[in-house]
């Protein structure tokens, strides 16, 4: 036995104060097993001083350790990455010769669309014996080892591969960490599970051209949901990738080579153009339906303010003249706002609204009655009534609030005359096959740059905020959001380069010591994948202009 001395140890305290000394190195499954050993299973990751580690990382100097739970969104996040590897593992041994790609989320961001390219021959029965291998590596609990490679030597690893190192590691944190499992090595992004049964259950079934590789929520040992497949949203997924291997960017290397090669201002007139030709086409669908309630709905930050008052122009040019409401005026007076499970009020539920009124204004409205429209005021918690409205006959009234897809608003009201779209900033960018730029990144940092123009909040304000933002939606928005008619795509494919000007000194301000500084890193090694993009060239009608400004809406 090894004597321990000054010299051959090291301690760590943790968030809760106890203190432990190990000897030198100490794998950090060992360190968690001593100060946690009935609650190893449930735990992701650890946080190292201000890093995020992978479990099968040793540490060797004194310490404050902070364990992440597999249930908290960095958890989830490492849980996903680590079954894209093992996926990428098992279609290398049971499909060789054939490129993964991991596309864009599906079933309400339970899972993951992939596809193998070319497609295979049999590709079901390709598909169900990649979940068999699958499931056996998981099985057998193998470890999953971190590696560390220098920015060269990841440039050319991947470069190796056909790839190109998008992901740039935050300048002052190191070389990049690397995973391997059996014999594939994939550069992620993040620290992954240290074992392979780490990440509990899932499952991998043929969808389409490709498959989904599902997920759980919390720790992983629940059976998985039902899975409810959002083929609307599919579609808009699948069209706008199709659009943009028409304009030759799939990737960030494509949006980069084309900035650089001074392409930059017609990719953004096509952008803007094709948002003008989608919010036209829904004009003209509203109209020749003779559609007298529009509801616009969709999840934080995906520009529903401007889309809607873009809808409003085009119903305009048709010859229509839109009454604009907000469903955000229904809101009860603060007073009365229901409170949540953690004694807060509840400000997304849909019972923060007076929705009885809301449904009675909009019956009385298409009866042609006058109503007296309510008007909240934010700053005292209370709505007063605003001047009297009647609307003319075929006059449309546009509704954007955050329950549109809810029929709880539509209470009593003819499905026929009702029109919904759900409005989304659906990505469909990759910066390596394996690692793409997801849906819910973009739209934070849209509403954290927003939220840092607009409303004085920091970017760390805006980091602590999301997951309640996300949980949000996960209640109150993605279970209806098959109720919609339409669904608009509000992403734009230059808008990583642009919102990378505006984020990036945001994120950079966020300290070593601010417990969002992984996170924070995390989102910086996404925008550090892109050219900065002036925004000069914007048009002040763009939905992007809500978040960064300069835009020619009043809000």
């Amino acid at each position: 036995m090894k004597i321990m001395t000054k010299e051959n140890t090291f301690s760590v305290v943790t968030a809760d104060g106890t203190a432990g000394v190990f000897l030198k190195p100490a794998r950090l499954t060992e360190v968690l097993s001593y100060f946690q050993p009935d609650r190893s299973f449930s735990i992701a990751l650890a946080k190292v001083g201000h890093a995020l580690r992978s479990l099968n990382e040793t540490i060797d100097s004194d310490c404050r350790i902070d364990w992440v739970p597999l249930d908290s969104p960095a958890g989830r996040l490492a849980r996903q990455a680590t079954l894209i590897l093992i996926l990428t593992r098992a279609a290398a041994e049971r499909a060789p010769g054939l490129r993964l790609i991991v596309d864009h989320s599906i079933g309400r961001g339970r899972g993951l669309y992939c596809e193998l390219r070319p497609a295979p021959l049999f590709q079901p029965w390709t598909v169900r014996q990649i979940r068999k291998r699958m499931a056996e590596i998981i099985g057998k609990a193998e470890p999953v080892e971190p590696v560390v490679l220098t920015e060269a030597e990841l440039n050319a690893f991947l470069e190796q591969r056909g790839e190109t190192a998008a992901w740039h590691p935050v300048p002052g944190t190191g070389p990049a960490v690397l995973y391997r499992s059996g014999g594939v090595m994939e550069y992620l992004g993040m620290p992954l599970l240290h074992e392979t049964s780490a990440v509990g259950v899932f499952d991998l079934v043929p969808w389409k051209k490709g498959m989904i590789l599902r997920f759980p929520d919390g720790e992983g040992r629940e059976p998985l949901p039902p899975f409810i497949p959002d083929r609307r949203l599919f579609r808009v997924f699948q069209e706008f990738g199709e659009w943009e291997a028409i304009q030759g960017v799939e990737t960030a290397r494509d949006l980069n080579r084309i900035a650089a090669d001074g392409g930059v201002s017609d990719l953004i007139k096509i952008a803007e153009s094709l948002h003008e030709k989608k919010i036209a086409f829904l004009a003209d669908r509203i109209q020749r339906r003779r559609k007298r309630i529009v509801f616009i709905a969709g999840p934080s930050s995906s520009g529903k303010t401007t889309f809607t008052k873009r809808l409003n122009i085009q119903l305009r040019v048709n010859g229509l003249r839109p009454l604009m409401v907000s469903m955000d005026d229904y809101f009860l007076n603060r007073d009365r706002t229901p409170l949540g499970e953690d004694g807060r009020p509840d400000y997304e539920s849909v019972t923060a609204l007076d929705v009885p009124r809301l449904c009675a204004d909009l019956a009385a409205l298409l009866e042609g009655r006058a109503v007296r429209l309510p008007r909240y005021d934010f700053l005292t918690g209370k709505g007063t009534d605003g001047p009297e409205t009647r609307l003319v006959p075929e006059q449309p009234v546009l509704i954007e609030g955050l329950h549109g897809m809810n029929d709880a608003v539509s209470a009593g009201l003819s499905r026929k005359k009702i029109f919904r779209i759900y409005d989304s900033a659906l990505t469909q960018l990759n910066l390596t096959d394996r690692l793409r730029v997801s849906t819910s990144d973009i739209r934070f940092m849209r509403r954290m740059v927003r939220d840092a123009q607009f409303r004085n909040h920091t970017a760390a304000d805006s980091l602590a905020a999301w997951p309640l933002v996300r949980r949000g939606e996960d209640r109150y928005i993605f279970p209806f959001q098959e109720n919609a008619d339409a669904v608009f795509n509000s992403a734009l494919l230059y808008e990583p380069g642009v919102l990378r000007v505006f984020a990036e000194p945001l994120l950079s301000s966020i300290p070593k010591e601010h417990p969002e500084y992984p996170e924070a890193g995390r989102l910086l090694g996404l925008l550090l994948s892109f050219t900065a993009i002036p925004a000069d060239e914007v048009p002040r009608t763009s939905i992007l202009r809500e978040f960064i400004g300069g835009s020619g809406f009043k809000y």
